[in-house]
């Protein structure tokens, strides 16, 4: 796997990490910790450049971070008015939503929380929170975020021999973990609703 990986990276450069960055952001709620870490163990090696990599990874965090703001912010509210009711999204469970969440420790946190780090730029668009302030936390949150990971990558590999497919694995597993603790919570909260 690590020699195809390097293929498509040395085929296709820095333009995979770029998407993937951007996809992370605005497709489905993935572990990318586990394809940083990956990332970081390759630039240990000398396949691929650290600084690049990080550049790619953080310029396709924050353009998916400004895609999904943008989508919010235009079509966010009006979604939420014409549908929010069948998935039990109401005005006055999103103004209080709204007075309660804390979008700026939200934004920097929420990069460590698959799912989190997904919904917090829709989140903010729909909020209107401020675009030079949404940015600031963004380039904050992300750049600590895939910077740790990467740097994890790049120490565990000068100690440990670590296989991709077992990262793939690990990745998945946590996944499925957050699907299922958030699956719980969303039934306890509908049990005490009733």
């Amino acid at each position: 796997m690590e020699s195809l990986v390097i293929a498509y990276l040395s085929k296709y450069g820095y333009v995979i990490l770029f998407l993937a960055g951007v996809f992370g952001i605005v497709g489905i709620p993935a572990p990318e910790e586990s394809l940083y870490v990956y990332v970081g163990m390759l630039a240990k090696n000398g396949s691929i450049s650290f600084s690049g990599a990080l550049a790619s990874l953080m310029a396709g965090t924050l353009t998916g971070m400004l895609i999904s703001y943008t989508l919010g912010r235009v079509i966010g509210q009006p979604l939420l008015d014409r549908y929010g009711k069948y998935l039990g999204v109401t005005k006055k469970k999103l103004r209080k939503t709204i007075m309660h969440w804390d979008l700026s420790r939200s934004l920097l946190a929420g990069f460590f929380i698959p799912g989190v780090r997904q919904f917090n730029p829709y989140f903010a668009g729909i909020a209107k929170f401020p675009i030079p302030a949404f940015l600031a936390l963004s380039v904050l949150g992300a750049f600590i975020w895939v910077f740790m990971y990467m740097s994890a990558g790049f120490l565990i590999s000068s100690y440990i021999r670590i296989e991709p497919e077992y990262l793939a694995i690990a990745g998945a597993v946590f996944f499925v973990l957050f699907i299922i603790h958030f699956i719980v919570k969303w039934k306890k909260s509908s049990y005490s609703r009733r």
